[in-house]
């Protein structure tokens, strides 16, 4: 919702999409950025120690961004505000996960927490763009960024209180900027896989936007994305039940080359009807791609830094974020929406290609081997998760096979 809102308060106040384009860019790559440090200092000294402060310096941020969209300051103060903002945004999907892995005991409760975790964000997706775009063009455009400031500052003080599921903190970590347990091939593919999803959630938004007002109906722009996570929603709930039968790459390489195919698709759209169903089937490949992505970064990453582990994920969809609606934008004020359809689809090819290079083990392999020293995970189960299943011909990178107990 943040970023939206910030594509919304910006065109708004510059009546640009290439300007709204370039500070949603510097947003995203601010919480690219900063998002692993925070997430350094949350595992270092707990959540309920460094969370207060984020949340803080993010609620001034957006409130100096909503006033500087009000007034029409130029772009370089609107552009530094959303820099501030991207780099205090607390990370509550990294967060959650840490705490998920925290409080359940068996890799296969885990991945239907992820599955869960997956469902109820796409809910969030599902009515986020409607309440930013309806908001945004009945009252006044930075109303949408007002709201997803106030949700923020709600929920993340309802998750601060909630003691029992908070992980411990691990005391000082090693200082680089990644450190040597995060160095792992499977995690630079799986950073991979993100950034090319990130280039696809940068792009897309800007597209639909662009193309709901060329259509004269910019009230409808939230509401053709919120059909597509709907589908999402659907397809990750019928991954999650049945997630312990397929195999994550070969699901998530399927799934990323219909999604490439189907955004190029979008531009040869001739109406709005049309876009409110091409677009949903095409929102229905976004879950199927995320939710093995996620099972597979919990398996192979040290419980030590798996906070730190998801927030370079979401670093990652963070910088595509930025490059994605940063071209989208102009492609979109040079070519309309059908140039950026066609660009969205261009980045978002990477994400099958780096998809295939994980399946054929030239990456994975030997991350996959790395052991997951997690005391929860004990016995069987925790050895069936990470050996091969077999016949899968996928290696390390099939789903797990929960032994007995």
């Amino acid at each position: 919702m943040t970023s939206l809102a910030v594509l919304w308060a910006v065109r708004g106040a510059t009546g640009s999409f290439a300007a709204a384009g370039v500070t949603t860019a510097v947003f995203a790559l601010a919480e690219a950025t900063a998002g692993p440090q925070v997430a350094r200092l949350v595992e270092d000294r707990g959540q309920r120690r460094i969370l207060p402060w984020s949340v803080t310096v993010f609620v001034l941020a957006v409130s100096g961004l909503i006033v500087g969209a009000s007034l029409r300051l130029s772009l370089v103060v609107l552009a530094v505000m959303a820099m501030m903002a991207g780099a205090s945004i607390p990370q509550a999907g990294a967060l959650s996960a840490a705490r998920w892995r925290h409080a359940v005991r068996t890799p296969d409760q885990v991945a239907a927490a992820l599955s869960l975790e997956a469902a109820l964000n796409d809910v969030t997706f599902l009515g986020g763009p409607v309440l930013v775009t309806t908001l945004s063009t009945v009252l006044y455009p930075a109303a949408g960024l007002t709201l997803a400031g106030s949700l923020v500052v709600i929920g993340m003080t309802a998750f601060i209180w909630q003691r029992r599921s908070e992980p411990p903190a691990h005391g000082r970590s090693d200082r680089r900027l990644a450190g040597r347990r995060l160095l792992t091939p499977a995690v630079a593919a799986l950073f991979g896989v993100n950034m090319s999803m990130g280039f696809f959630f940068g792009a897309i938004p800007v597209t639909i936007t662009a193309f709901a007002f060329a259509h004269h109906v910019p009230a409808l722009a939230g509401p053709i994305a919120a059909v597509s996570s709907l589908t999402s929603l659907s397809a990750g709930l019928a991954y999650g039940a049945r997630a312990h039968r397929l195999q994550p790459v070969t699901v998530m390489l399927v799934v990323s080359s219909l999604l490439v195919l189907g955004t190029a698709a979008l531009s040869l759209v001739p109406n709005v009807p049309a876009m409110f169903i091409c677009y949903a089937v095409v929102g229905a490949a976004v879950a199927p791609i995320l939710i093995p992505a996620a099972v597979l970064l919990q398996r192979t990453t040290d419980p030590r830094v798996y906070t730190q582990a998801m927030t370079w994920m979401n670093s990652a969809s963070a910088a595509g974020i930025a490059v994605g609606a940063t071209l989208a934008g102009l492609a979109t004020q040079i070519g309309g929406w059908r140039l950026g359809c066609l660009m969205t689809a261009g980045l978002t090819v990477a994400l099958p290609a780096i998809t295939m290079v994980v399946r054929r083990g030239s990456l994975c392999l030997p991350g996959w081997k790395h052991p997951v020293r997690s005391g929860k995970f004990t016995g069987p189960g925790r050895a069936a998760a990470l050996r091969p299943g077999p016949g899968t011909g996928e290696g390390n990178c099939g789903p797990a096979r929960p032994g007995p107990g």
